[in-house]
């Protein structure tokens, strides 16, 4: 936790002095914070999209920083940029037969993707289905569970320390997680009926 205060201590001096227009201070917040950025979206996508996928969300995220408000830490406002444009990717149609598998949402686990090998075009439609299901279901998620998916399940914070990043207590984030799965589930529940690869 010291670790972490020093972090956002750094962080807050450095954007004071982004905002004045110092460059390299800017340049310097964003390299501090790419190697987790990069580790987020590679549990997500694949190698090469992760990449792309990173390199996309800094753009937005320079584009965006006159809005940073200070309301979460940097890393979290970043984090959930990175974590907006790898969703975004993988409802591209380039990204068809990936998808995030439920069952690690559900055991709390950091969520992984499958890549599909020698399938079909029927099975690659009926995953692309799902997965645009489930992505949806996450979406439509109210913010203050959608929040505590991406801490805990994307960005792999444990449970206290996505407690501390969203200022409530762990009772709350328990209580927020468990009311996101049961959303989710409830949005898919014809899909885990009919098919069988949500129980991947």
């Amino acid at each position: 936790m010291e670790n972490g205060l020093v972090s956002e201590n750094a962080d807050l001096e450095l954007i004071a002095r982004a905002r004045v227009g110092d460059a390299d201070a800017m340049a310097e917040l964003f390299r501090r914070h790419y190697a987790s950025s990069l580790a987020i979206a590679r549990r997500l996508l694949r190698e090469e999209d992760s990449l792309d996928a990173v390199q996309s969300a800094y753009l937005s995220a320079f584009q965006k920083f006159e809005s940073y408000r200070g309301e979460s830490s940097f890393k979290t406002w970043l984090t959930r940029i990175v974590i907006n444009e790898c969703l975004q990717h993988l409802r591209s149609p380039a990204c068809r037969g990936r998808m995030p598998r439920l069952h690690d949402l559900e055991s709390g686990e950091t969520p992984r993707v499958f890549v599909d090998r020698d399938l079909g075009p029927e099975e690659l439609a009926v995953r692309a289905e799902v997965r645009g299901a489930l992505l949806d279901a996450l979406s439509a998620l109210p913010t203050r569970y959608r929040e505590v998916v991406n801490l805990y399940n994307v960005a792999g914070l444990s449970i206290h320390d996505t407690a501390a990043r969203l200022g409530i207590t762990v009772a709350a984030t328990k209580t927020r997680l468990h009311r996101a799965r049961s959303r989710v589930r409830y949005a898919l529940r014809g899909f885990m009926k009919s098919s069988s690869i949500l129980r991947c």
